[in-house]
């Protein structure tokens, strides 16, 4: 390191520059610096997850695991920030990042405070937070009334899968707007709203709409996102039988009961898929 005449930037460019190159570092989230007498002192602050030091009075909802974490998130959707407290040295910021992208459906960013002892939410393009919370509740609505008529505790987890995965495939078709139009594509589109109720959707709302779907059957279920090609994408991978299997109901749509499913419970993806597998690698870990 040479340092110039403010050796206190060069500190925190340095350390910029090392959470760059290292990000499971970031639970050192912020730094302070002071030249004083010729001493520099720096200050380093910790997520306290990390450290356990949390503040004596500090009352949160403890949370042990990154599926808690998502649980706790989904259970507590809101203006209001949530006080956590997270137990598990080991998580690492990004796969708590990358965690939380599975909260609010589309329609509400949940996300982790600096420090780390709040998660806080924001709704989507404009809208009020009632708004999403109302739209939530509906998908989820859509999604219990589509299983009710489609499966019972007869049929075998993959068949309750694959004839969730078929309805989907067979209702919902895709939203040309993306392509044609994309300025008048409305954001439900985007989500479950779109695929459940309005039948059109992109791929997020297939994936989203597959996720409701599954959930309703006690199948886990979470959604990726990556490229297909060249192309921005969303898919899922769910637990059927104690495998974590593939899932893409966008691929997959509009073909007729006698086709067989290409895209559906794959153990592994084909190679035009690419995606950070730190995404979910917690998440199936667990």
């Amino acid at each position: 390191m040479v340092w110039d005449q403010r050796p206190e930037i060069d500190l925190r460019n340095l350390y910029y520059e090392l959470i760059g190159q290292h990000p499971e570092l970031k639970y050192a989230y912020d730094i302070t610096a002071e030249l004083e007498n010729g001493t520099l002192t720096c200050q380093i602050s910790y997520m306290p997850h990390k450290t356990g030091n949390y503040p004596a009075d500090w009352q949160g909802i403890t949370v042990d695991t990154i599926p808690e974490l998502i649980e706790t998130a989904e259970a507590h959707l809101g203006s209001e920030p949530l006080n956590i407290r997270m137990t598990d040295p080991a998580m690492d910021p990004d796969q708590i990042s990358y965690a939380l992208q599975q909260v609010g459906g589309g329609y509400i960013l949940c996300s982790l405070s600096q420090d780390g002892t709040q998660l806080t939410y924001s709704p989507a393009m404009g809208m009020t937070m009632e708004e999403c919370l109302t739209l939530l509740e509906q998908a989820e609505t859509l999604a219990a009334e589509a299983a009710e008529k489609r499966i019972d505790d007869t049929m075998t987890k993959r068949e309750q899968a694959e004839t969730l995965y078929r309805y989907l495939t067979e209702y919902v078709q895709y939203d040309r707007r993306y392509y044609s139009d994309r300025s008048n594509m409305p954001y439900d589109s985007q989500t479950a709203v779109g695929a459940l109720r309005d039948g059109v959707a992109i791929c997020g709302g297939y994936s989203l709409a597959l996720k409701l779907l599954f959930e309703q059957a006690d199948i886990p279920c979470y959604t990726a996102t990556g490229l297909y090609g060249s192309e921005h994408h969303m898919w899922n991978i769910a637990d059927l039988d104690g495998h974590w299997l593939w899932f893409d109901a966008t691929a997959d749509r509009g073909l007729s009961p006698k086709f067989e499913l290409c895209h559906f419970a794959q153990e592994e993806l084909e190679e035009r898929y690419s995606w950070d597998s730190v995404q979910l690698s917690w998440l199936l870990s667990e």
